[in-house]
């Protein structure tokens, strides 16, 4: 991962605070001094660091009114850091994972069979290597998430699908909380990976309805990993994985 620069980190610092509730959403910003002093940095990066949350969508800007919060609605939830910022609070994650299980169960299926119907030899061959790479590392959790987001990325990847290829990035973060939070399932990764297997072998057949049906297999598996984690709840409204 890429080193954050000073404007990125003023964009974090800033945005982690409306997302938790520190600025009410429709209030006033403080003025860029206030900010500016303190977090210890200069108005310039504070006022290039607000430009950055009005393009996520955080925040709006208006020349009598100054810099005013927006409602989590006009928040643009598809970008990576306006994700992980909202994932991080948690008074918003659990709604957010069980929206993520939702996306997930609406796209990933059709990816599948997608994958099936149009990934070339060297796409699923790719495919099959992260699912090797998931088996290898099935004892080492960081590991093992690593190779279980690559998998998907691969699935992503041989579909073709330009616009589903475009949320690889917003994905990535899903698919980063949504497995740290199942890998803690007793035995859930284990599992799991004879799912990612039927997942494969299915899209190596060229067979776009058993992947389709295994793909979603593996979404109810990880639904169920969830709700136990979780005691049931914040996952009904979707499956994850």
């Amino acid at each position: 991962m890429a080193r954050e620069n000073l404007t990125e980190r003023v964009a974090r610092q800033i945005g982690t605070a409306i997302v938790r509730g520190d600025h009410p959403p429709d209030t006033a910003l403080p003025v860029e001094p206030a900010i500016a002093a303190t977090l210890g940095v200069s108005r310039n990066l504070v006022r290039e660091a607000v430009k950055t949350l009005v393009g996520k969508g955080l925040l709006r800007t208006g020349r009598r009114a100054g810099t005013i919060v927006q409602p989590p609605s006009a928040w643009n939830l598809l970008d990576p850091d306006v994700l992980a910022w909202t994932l991080a609070a948690p008074a918003l994650r659990d709604d957010l994972l069980a929206e993520i299980a939702s996306l997930r169960s609406m796209i990933e299926p059709e990816v599948a069979a997608l994958a099936a119907s149009r990934g070339s030899t060297v796409e699923i061959l790719r495919l099959m290597e992260a699912l090797e790479g998931m088996e290898r590392h099935q004892d080492d959790p960081v590991s093992a998430v690593a190779a279980d987001i690559g998998f998907h990325r691969c699935l992503f990847t041989a579909s073709g699908h330009r616009l589903a290829m475009s949320l690889l990035p917003a994905f990535t973060v899903l698919l980063q909380a949504n497995f740290d939070l199942a890998i803690q399932a007793q035995g859930g990764f284990a599992r799991n990976l004879a799912e990612h297997r039927a997942v494969a072998e299915a899209i190596g057949a060229r067979a776009p309805d058993q992947a389709r049906a295994a793909m979603r297999r593996l979404l109810a598996n990880n639904e169920d990993d969830l709700a136990r984690i979780m005691g049931g709840e914040g996952v009904a409204a979707g499956k994850g994985r």
